[in-house]
């Protein structure tokens, strides 16, 4: 924010304003306080407050405040208003809100980070590239920015420049623990998976505190097959951050695999908890629900999927699903037919069967049931089914096809709230936030409803 003035002093202004003042005739009402101006700072200092309270509309209201009293106050505004539409899950005016910060301030850095993550988050990861680029040509040593381009690189499944910028990065910073971090999720991208291992003990040497790390060891076990020694990564990542969300999603993704849909909705939950805008946790927690035959909580979770990825091809199918369960008939088979006009729907044999069944019953509707006395629902895992730890410690192995949808930590994170602009103190850098959930983490299409 270095355009908005080192030389600003921002101050409080004391405005003295009158508490009373009485008209000349005798027995006039007195006459009523003007009221008390506010500065720029203080205003933009109300609406950092009432964002970290999460009060946003109190928030946008102070800032718009702070910007008509004095301009400079842009770059922070915009920045700040981009990260509260981000946290409402409203991606695309978040966007507009980093792109209107690093107008008014090209060299905004963690504007700059922060919508990069947007696109990466809208899977859109060489739009994030470019922005990387071309703020890298004024700061090309910064390392949040390296690492964030090599990201990118990856989720574009460019891995030679992805390789390329983190050595690029290692040869300035060899201790940066985020630059091994990316290289053992570029190694695993690639399948390399015993170099990934290798990797990690690398990172963990520099930075044995970050979850991140376990996690995503915890990830290349999953691929090679050692699922007891990927529970416990994860574990260890919990154990580093308790409300770290990817290691929760993951034991929820196994738990899943092996039927725990107890442990599945529980550790979905966590997860969920740190980050509720990430569709993919919310397909898993639907999934965990709609095994314990809870389809109107699982539509529930479902529809938040939909609501971030509106035509997410499990997801659709899923609520038809749900729908069809609750015996509301009418929108499954409107679920049902959106999701065969899905490109890239994989289970449209089964999506057309159900049609079929579905569009039988609303045209043969069954005679209304008998009454019966309400029965104890039991969860469809079961009363004697083993928990995933249980399966694990006996040594059997799940089989339920490529299930556990991996959710990596990225090496990068982006920026949290703006400062205002301090003529004792240059603009403050980005703070990481604690390694976020990867935008990349997708179920795999088809193979994540549990059968």
């Amino acid at each position: 924010m270095q355009s908005m003035g080192r030389g600003l002093l921002v101050g409080a202004l004391l405005v003295l304003t009158p508490t009373h003042a009485l008209a000349d005739q005798k027995g006039a009402p007195p006459v009523a306080p003007k009221p008390v101006e506010t500065t720029a700072a203080q205003d933009f200092d109300k609406g950092v407050k009432a964002m970290q309270g999460k009060d946003y509309v109190v928030a946008e209201a102070a800032f718009a405040k702070a910007i008509l009293k004095d301009p400079r106050y842009v770059p922070a505004v915009k920045f700040n208003l981009g990260k509260i539409d981000e946290e409402r899950g409203d991606f695309a005016a978040a966007e507009q809100q980093y792109h209107a910060a690093l107008e008014a301030d090209p060299d905004n850095i963690p504007a700059a980070l922060n919508l990069g993550h947007v696109y990466r988050l809208e899977d859109k990861p060489q739009k994030a590239v470019e922005v990387y680029q071309k703020i890298l040509e004024k700061h090309p040593y910064d390392a949040q920015l390296l690492n964030n381009l090599a990201v990118s690189y990856r989720l574009a499944k460019d891995y030679p420049k992805a390789l390329e910028t983190v050595h690029r990065l290692l040869a300035r910073a060899p201790k940066n623990a985020d630059a091994y971090k990316n290289l053992v999720l570029i190694y695993y991208d690639m399948g390399n998976y015993r170099m990934a291992e290798f990797i990690s003990g690398n990172a963990k040497k520099l930075d044995d505190k970050d979850p991140g790390i376990y996690n995503n060891l915890g990830l290349v076990y999953l691929k090679l097959d050692d699922r007891r020694a990927a529970l416990y990564q994860f574990q260890k990542a919990i154990e580093k951050d308790p409300n770290y969300g990817p290691a929760h999603s993951n034991i929820g993704a196994m738990a899943l695999s092996y039927r725990d849909y107890k442990t599945a909705e529980k550790s979905y939950a966590v997860a969920l908890a740190s980050n509720p805008n990430d569709w993919a946790w919310h397909l898993g927690s639907a999934w965990a629900l709609e095994g314990q035959k809870k389809p109107k909580e699982a539509a529930m979770e479902f529809d938040k999927v939909l609501a971030l990825r509106p035509d997410q091809p499990d997801a659709v199918f899923g609520l038809a699903v749900s729908y069809k369960t609750t015996k509301d008939l009418v929108k499954s088979k409107g679920m049902l037919e959106k999701y065969l006009a899905l490109a890239d729907a994989p289970k449209k044999a089964d999506a057309q069967k159900l049609l079929e069944q579905v569009n039988h019953t609303l045209a043969n509707p069954p005679p209304p049931p008998a009454q019966k006395p309400p029965e104890v629902q039991k969860s469809a895992q079961g009363a004697g089914a083993p928990s995933l730890e249980e399966t694990l410690q006996k040594g059997q192995q799940a089989s339920p096809g490529d299930q556990a949808p991996a959710n990596p930590a990225p090496a990068a994170a982006a920026a949290t709230v703006a400062k205002a602009p301090d003529a004792a103190q240059p603009p403050a850098k980005p703070e990481a936030t604690k390694t976020p959930a990867d935008p990349s983490a997708k179920p795999p299409s088809g193979k994540a409803t549990p059968q």
